[in-house]
């Protein structure tokens, strides 16, 4: 009980870590395709819009327009008193810069024109409304004599990290990698010019959720699937766990049974064999008539409690089996079975090829099986002279066993029904249970081999066994 509760416990600590890495899988999964679903989003309508600003700005700063606002800030005359306060080292050079710079981005913004570029390039490419845009300057710089330069503006860290940007225009509310439309920095190497690096991002404001929505049914799909594969690993376990426990419960029946019936029918086998034995007996002859019965009954009673061990026994397990030579074991059966059959009209007859191949079986259920065929051909067969013919033969891949008898045969109505337990024709005129037929079909199943069955009614049925050469 113990080892079994152990076996349990590691199997669901199984199962769950194996859920669990699958889950894992999922999400890594989904992760990246939303991470290069977003890296891709909108690729091609962000070079289009890159090619018309590009356009627009091709004699121009920032936007058209700007270049006259950056002309008019930062005139020759402006740079040349820069550089007189710079050389003077005055105290005024840095308030100077400061109200140059508040004037140049106030102008900058007031006169902002970008807005109507981006409405005409959404328009164009016919995007949305929810696209937007920001347009920053990094860093403004002036040159003044001897190649000199001095910041008007610079970004803090000299980094893109465009919060701390001038942002001149746009409504764009994330700001990064993904959704740079163009960085341009316009210089020249004369004395007593400027330089401005300004930067364009465009992007949808609802980017993510869209991008969600695209890689959402792929995420649901996996998550469905996988609520699919726990509600069937439940649904199969909760099985197996049932029919484990009636699996364990036959067995405990089975070997408890197999004693409890064994023993008082060979105790009454026993007991009547001595009464026959007995000398006094002989001149009663009603008593002799009996203990025939009693040893023919009993008998029969132990054959038929045998076969429904060997159905119980062999039912829903793994038969064990070994490496044997079919054709002599096979011939054994039959010639055992020559020896012990007391019906004297009975002609049993083995054919085979040059067979000599070892196939995986279990000796018993195949022995017991192929009396089972034979004891049914003599059993179902009525007349005079009976005949059985055991045929060995090879088939390419496969090899065959078929017994045919020349027997009463079996109606078209019943030959679908043959092998079904406890299935008896209405015509068949001997007594069983009708598990004979059954055990054979079980006992084939468990090979992993077929068995077919052709017959004429008062000419005879012929059993058909495959079984294939490599297993």
């Amino acid at each position: 009980m113990i080892k079994q509760a152990s076996g349990k416990t590691l199997y669901t600590a199984i199962v769950l870590i194996s859920f669990i890495v699958l889950i894992g899988l999922l999400v890594h999964l989904t992760y990246n395709t939303f991470v290069l679903n977003e890296q891709q989003y909108q690729k091609t309508e962000k070079l289009l819009m890159k090619e018309y600003y590009s356009k627009s700005i091709r004699n121009d700063k920032l936007y058209p327009g700007g270049q006259k606002i950056l002309d008019y800030h930062l005139n020759v005359a402006t740079l040349h008193s820069i550089d007189s306060l710079y050389k003077q080292e005055s105290v005024h050079l840095q308030p100077t810069i400061d109200n140059i710079y508040r004037q140049l981005v106030h102008d900058l913004k007031e006169n902002n024109t970008m807005d109507t570029v981006f409405d005409n390039i959404k328009e164009l490419y016919q995007l949305d409304g929810e696209w937007e845009y920001t347009l920053i300057i990094n860093r403004i710089s002036v040159t003044i004599s001897d190649g000199k330069k001095i910041d008007i503006y610079k970004h803090p860290n000299d980094k893109l990290d465009l919060i701390d940007g001038i942002r001149i225009g746009g409504e764009l509310l994330t700001i990064k990698a993904t959704n740079l439309i163009s960085n341009i920095i316009v210089s020249s190497p004369e004395d007593y010019s400027h330089e401005i690096n300004f930067i364009l991002y465009a992007d949808r404001n609802d980017r993510k959720w869209v991008v969600f929505k695209l890689v959402a049914p792929i995420f649901l799909f996996g998550v469905a699937c996988i609520a699919a594969i726990i509600v069937i690993y439940f649904i199969t376990y909760k099985n197996w766990i049932r029919q484990k426990m009636l699996a364990d419960m036959k067995s405990d029946f089975v070997n408890s049974i197999t004693h409890e019936f064994h023993t008082p029918i060979s105790t009454i086998l026993i007991a009547n064999k001595n009464l026959q034995n007995n000398p006094q007996i002989n001149n009663h002859p009603v008593i002799v008539s009996i203990t025939s019965i009693i040893e023919r009954q009993s008998i029969r009673l132990q054959k038929l409690f045998s076969q429904v061990l060997d159905i119980t026994s062999m039912g829903g397990y793994a038969i064990q089996k070994e490496e044997v030579n079919l054709r002599e074991l096979l011939k054994n059966t039959v010639t055992d079975y020559k020896l012990n059959i007391k019906d004297k009209n009975t002609t049993i007859i083995f054919s085979t090829d040059d067979i000599n191949i070892d196939i995986g079986l279990n000796p018993f259920f195949f022995t017991t099986m192929i009396v089972n065929l034979l004891e049914n051909a003599v059993k179902h067969n009525l007349k005079d002279s009976k005949l059985i013919v055991v045929e060995l033969r090879d088939k390419g891949k496969n090899i065959e066993i078929s017994i045919s008898d020349n027997g009463e045969g079996i109606a078209d109505k019943d030959i679908s029904n043959v092998f079904k337990k406890f299935h008896r024709s209405s015509q068949t005129k001997t007594n069983g249970l009708g598990l004979g037929l059954y055990y054979v079909k079980q006992c084939v199943q468990n090979h992993g081999w077929t068995m077919g069955v052709s017959s004429e009614e008062r000419v005879g049925s012929r059993f058909i066994l495959t079984i294939p050469k490599k297993q």
